[in-house]
C-alpha cells in the first residue's frame, strides 16, 4: 500500500500496490498534528462488490475534556434509565402481554383461519460458486394475513473469519422479471464462527402476486466481502 500525505491540503492519498485481500480488511490510522481531541482517525478498507468510494471527507470537531466528561455522564444516566426500564419490564405481571402462539394473533400473523405457510426449498435453489458461506438447509414462508414473505437459512462458514450480515441495506431480493421486493427485517442470532453453522432470516414485503416466480437473494457480509447469492428462491 502506497501512502502520500499533503499536510497543507489535509489530504491522505492511498494507492493499492496489489490486489487487496477480500477476507482480511486493512486499516489505516491518521494522526492529527495538534494536541486536540480526537487525536486520530482510523479508516477500514474493504473490497465491496457493489459500492466504492474514491474520496472520503472527515470533518473533525475538536472537543474539550469537560465536554467528554459531560457526554460520559449523560451516557451513564441513560444506561441507568434503560436498566431501570428493563427491570420494570421483567417484573410486569403475567398476562399483560401475550406470548407463545397467542403472540401471533396479537401481531396479526394468525387469525380468521389464516396463518403462515412454509416449504423446504434446498433442492430448488442454486448458490454462486466460490462463496465461502455454504447453504446447508433452506425454507421459505408466506404470511397469509399480511403481505410478507421470509426465508430461513442454515449456513456453514467455511472461511477463516467470522461472518455477520451487513443488514437490510446489503440485501437484495429480485425476481427473474425484475420485481424487487423490499427487505424490511433481517435476523442473525450470533456471528457465525469459522467452521460453524448458524441461522439467517430475511423478511420482505410482497403481495401474493409479487411473491410468484423465482427470485435471486443476495446478502452482503458486514465486512463488505464474502456475499451469499442464491437463485431459484420460491415462496408458498
Amino acid at each position: 500500500m502506497a501512502v502520500a500525505v499533503n499536510g497543507e491540503l489535509g489530504m491522505v492519498t492511498l494507492l493499492p500496490s496489489g490486489a487487496l485481500p477480500e477476507d482480511t480488511p486493512l486499516t489505516v490510522t491518521v494522526h492529527f498534528a495538534d494536541a486536540q481531541v480526537p487525536g486520530s482517525v482510523t479508516f477500514r478498507l474493504v473490497v465491496h462488490s457493489t459500492r466504492a468510494e474514491h474520496h472520503v471527507r472527515v470533518y473533525r470537531e475538536t472537543r474539550s475534556c469537560a465536554s467528554h466528561w459531560l457526554e460520559a455522564r449523560q451516557q451513564r444516566e441513560r444506561a441507568e434509565r434503560c436498566e431501570a426500564a428493563r427491570e420494570q419490564e421483567c417484573t410486569r405481571p403475567e398476562g399483560t402481554r401475550p406470548g407463545g402462539l397467542t403472540n401471533l394473533f396479537d401481531s396479526g400473523l394468525v387469525g380468521q383461519g389464516n396463518g403462515i405457510v412454509g416449504q423446504e426449498i434446498i433442492k430448488s435453489i442454486t448458490q454462486s460458486p466460490g462463496e465461502t458461506l455454504k447453504v446447508r438447509e433452506a425454507w421459505s414462508y408466506r404470511a397469509q394475513q399480511q403481505n410478507h414473505v421470509a426465508m430461513e437459512l442454515q449456513v456453514e462458514n467455511t472461511s477463516p473469519l467470522p461472518w455477520t450480515m451487513e443488514g437490510v441495506e446489503g440485501a437484495e431480493l429480485v425476481s427473474e422479471e425484475g420485481v424487487r421486493l423490499r427487505v424490511v427485517r433481517m435476523w442473525q442470532p450470533n456471528p457465525i464462527a469459522p467452521g460453524e453453522r448458524g441461522k439467517l432470516v430475511v423478511e420482505a414485503e410482497a403481495t401474493v402476486e409479487q411473491a410468484q416466480g423465482n427470485f435471486r437473494l443476495k446478502l452482503q457480509g458486514a465486512d463488505g466481502a464474502r456475499p451469499l447469492t442464491l437463485s431459484g428462491v420460491t415462496f408458498p
